[in-house]
């Protein structure tokens, strides 16, 4: 039987753990209308930069026992993947998702970005994947342990200008770090002053689905900043995986904290005031699927997906611009 993708191929690779991106913007690419030559020639240019998963490595066997203990912990993907593929079906209940909820966070959000694409593509080692590199990099931003004097009365479109108008004069510069983009969102949320910040996230008085995408979309243009897209993308991958989560609250105020936490890394210079409307053109449906197609970089892919997905689904032209500012950068 000839093994998927997700058994072969880590979802990480390098000393500086880059997502392992080739799945699900091979996904994306054929969504736009990619032809069987651009998907095999994208194929073949990223598998060569991946990590096998070693056959040597010693698998231990994820059970309902040693699920919650092992979440976190960075060295347990097969086993995880094995529970997952043993578990998961298409259209049915995802197992554990709650639980995996509070540590939304994980890789910078690209194990709940892969779950979604999976759960797009119809396919379960997909699915599974996802999930898998979501329980093995589990991140929580949000501290363990009381939180009393925390709740807070924002809104979170105001709390999100509040950010950003701070950003602006130079304030909530991020801590330095040469980590990656999960552990630099650890590091600020871990700083007393940063983590009022993600708490106060945690405790906005009217999120929901619509507004939590809405400031990830504001983030964005005020940046055009690499972090800042993964949080758009993000967001679709919420708007996918939701409907299969029963405790959708706590999902979104986590998925909300982990949005500030990694707004937090930004650097300051990279926010301009009211975005940059004169700076780039907006480009029609159409001309965002042919620069997407013959895109090379699975970001630009993703993201250009992603912006139309959300742009079909809430008719908001904000993502052209999103999609069009950054393949025009």
């Amino acid at each position: 039987m000839t093994k998927s993708h997700a058994e072969i191929y880590a979802p990480e690779y390098g000393p500086s753990h880059f997502s392992n991106h080739c799945p699900m913007a091979s996904l994306a690419l054929k969504m736009l209308g990619g032809s069987e030559q651009q998907l095999q020639d994208f194929k073949s240019g990223t598998l060569k930069n991946l990590e096998r998963n070693s056959p040597e490595r010693t698998v231990v066997e994820v059970t309902n026992d040693n699920f919650e203990a092992l979440l976190g912990k960075r060295e347990n993907y097969l086993g995880y993947f094995t529970y997952f593929k043993k578990h998961a079906e298409i259209g049915k209940p995802l197992p554990k998702l709650d639980l995996l909820a509070k540590g939304v966070s994980a890789s910078a959000f690209h194990a709940l970005i892969r779950t979604a694409y999976g759960i797009d593509a119809e396919d379960v080692s997909e699915v599974a994947a996802g999930l898998a590199y979501w329980a093995d990099s589990h991140l929580v931003v949000i501290p363990d342990g009381p939180i009393e004097g925390s709740l807070s009365d924002d809104a979170i479109e105001d709390f999100g200008a509040e950010i950003l108008a701070k950003k602006l004069v130079g304030e909530l510069e991020p801590l330095p770090s040469n980590e990656a983009i999960f552990g630099q969102m650890r590091i600020n949320a871990e700083d007393k002053l940063r983590q009022s910040y993600v708490l106060r996230a945690l405790n906005v008085t009217d999120l929901s689905l619509d507004q939590l995408r809405q400031l990830s979309l504001t983030i964005f243009l005020n940046t055009n900043n690499f972090t800042a897209l993964h949080t758009v993308t993000a967001s679709y991958a919420a708007r996918v995986v939701l409907p299969y989560i029963d405790d959708q609250a706590t999902f979104l105020r986590q998925l909300c904290s982990g949005v500030i936490a990694a707004t937090l890394t930004i650097p300051n210079d990279d926010f301009i005031s009211n975005g940059c409307s004169d700076k780039y053109e907006r480009l029609t449906v159409e001309a965002l699927k042919k620069r997407g197609v013959s895109a090379t970089d699975s970001h630009d892919i993703k993201f250009v997906y992603s912006c139309l997905e959300e742009y079909d689904f809430y008719g908001d032209a904000r993502y052209l611009d999103a999609a069009s500012r950054w393949l025009m950068q």
